[in-house]
C-alpha cells in the first residue's frame, strides 16, 4: 500500500497499471492482508518499466504511519537500543522485505538490511525504494521522538550509478559519506547513540503496543506456504473495499475462465457467494473494533448502499446490531 501511495506522489502513474489487473488505487483496502505471492504480482505489474534508480525516488515519499502498531511501540521504547531490538523482531509488520540485523564494529553499530536477490530488477526497484524510505525512517523518527538526529553513514548492496547526475542524486539524498558496492546496506551510527533515552517513554503504552504487534505477527504466520484457489479468491477480494469485484471480475483479474472458477471452487467445497460473504463479515468486524468509523461509514465502505442494509445483514450474522456489538 505504500509502495503504491509513494509510487503515486513520485508522478508514476499506478492507476492506470492497476486498472488493467481490476484494481483501483482508491478503493484498496490497507487493513488488508493478503499472500507474498498475490503482493508480487501485483508489484510485477506497478514495476514494469520502471528503473530500480527510481527507487530512490520513491522511498523518499514512505511515512510513518506505515508502521501502525510498531510505531507507537518504538516512540514509547526506554531507550534507542530497544527501539532498534524492536524494529528487528518486528520486522514484517513493516514494509521492509529484507533481513534486518545490529552490527558492531569499533565503537560503531549499523542497522543492517540484506536483500534476498538483486539480481532481479523488481527486487532491485524494492530495494532502493526501502533503502530511501529506511533512511527517512530513522530521520523522521528521531525528530518524533524530539531527539537529534545521530550522524549516519550509508553504505548501500549495489554497484554506484555510472551517471553523474544519478550520483550526485544519491550523494544529495545520503550525504557525501556514502559506499557502494557492499554485500548489504548498512546504516552506521556511534555506538554511544543506543543508550540514549527516549524522551516520550512510556512503560504501560510501551506493553501494550508489544502485544498488539505480537498478535499481528501471530495473523500474519497463519497463512499457507502456498495459497489455494480459495485463498486467491480471498486475497483479491480482501484487496477491495467499497463494492465487492463481481464473480466474473474476479475471475478476469486471476486469468480464469468464470465457469472453471466456479467448478474448481465447488470441487473445494466452497463457492464465489461463500467467500465473498464471509470476507465481507470478517471486514465489518476488524472495521467496527478499530473503533475509528461511524457505522454509516463502514456501511458504505464495504459496499451497502444504506446502513440500514447493513445493519440487517449484520444482525443476521451476529445476531445483534452493529452499535450492540461495538459496545
Amino acid at each position: 500500500m505504500y509502495l503504491i501511495q509513494a509510487m503515486r506522489k513520485a508522478g508514476i502513474d499506478v492507476d492506470q497499471q492497476l486498472k488493467g489487473i481490476g484494481l483501483s488505487v482508491d478503493t484498496l483496502d490497507p487493513t488488508a492482508i493478503i499472500h507474498p505471492s498475490l503482493e508480487r504480482d501485483v508489484l510485477m505489474v506497478l514495476g514494469e518499466h520502471i528503473s530500480s534508480e527510481q527507487g530512490l525516488n520513491i522511498g523518499q515519499h514512505y511515512t510513518l504511519a506505515g508502521y501502525g502498531p510498531l510505531l507507537m511501540l518504538l516512540v514509547t521504547s526506554d531507550n534507542i537500543r530497544v527501539a532498534l531490538e524492536k524494529v528487528i523482531a518486528y520486522q514484517p509488520l513493516t514494509h521492509l522485505t529484507a533481513k534486518l540485523s545490529l552490527k558492531f564494529q569499533n565503537h560503531q553499530v549499523a542497522l543492517c538490511y540484506e536483500a534476498n536477490d538483486l539480481t532481479d530488477e523488481l527486487n532491485m526497484l524494492r530495494t532502493q525504494s526501502e533503502l530511501a524510505g529506511t533512511y527517512k525512517f530513522i530521520q523522521e523518527l528521531y525528530k518524533k521522538m524530539g531527539l537529534s538526529v545521530p550522524q549516519l553513514k550509508v553504505e548501500l548492496p549495489f554497484d554506484p550509478p555510472e551517471n553523474t547526475e544519478i550520483l550526485a542524486m544519491y550523494q544529495a539524498y545520503y550525504g557525501m559519506d556514502i559506499t557502494f558496492s557492499k554485500p548489504y546496506a548498512a546504516f552506521w551510527f556511534d555506538e554511544a547513540v543506543l543508550e540514549i533515552k527516549i524522551p516520550s517513554a512510556d512503560q504501560m503504552t510501551f506493553r501494550i503496543y508489544d502485544y498488539k504487534c505480537q498478535a499481528e505477527m501471530k495473523r500474519l504466520s497463519q497463512q499457507s506456504a502456498v495459497p489455494d484457489l480459495v485463498e486467491r479468491v480471498q486475497d483479491y477480494l480482501d484487496l477491495q473495499q467499497g463494492v465487492i469485484p463481481t464473480m466474473a471480475e474476479t475471475a478476469q483479474a486471476l486469468h480464469i475462465p468464470e465457469r472453471t472458477l466456479r467448478h474448481q471452487l465447488q470441487q473445494l467445497n466452497s463457492s464465489y457467494k461463500q467467500i465473498r460473504e464471509q470476507l465481507i463479515k470478517e471486514k465489518a468486524l476488524r472495521l467496527i473494533e478499530y473503533q475509528e468509523y461511524t457505522i454509516e461509514m463502514i456501511a458504505e465502505l464495504l459496499g451497502y448502499s444504506e446502513p440500514a442494509a447493513f445493519n440487517h445483514a449484520f444482525k443476521r450474522w451476529f445476531g445483534r446490531s452493529p452499535r450492540q456489538y461495538s459496545k
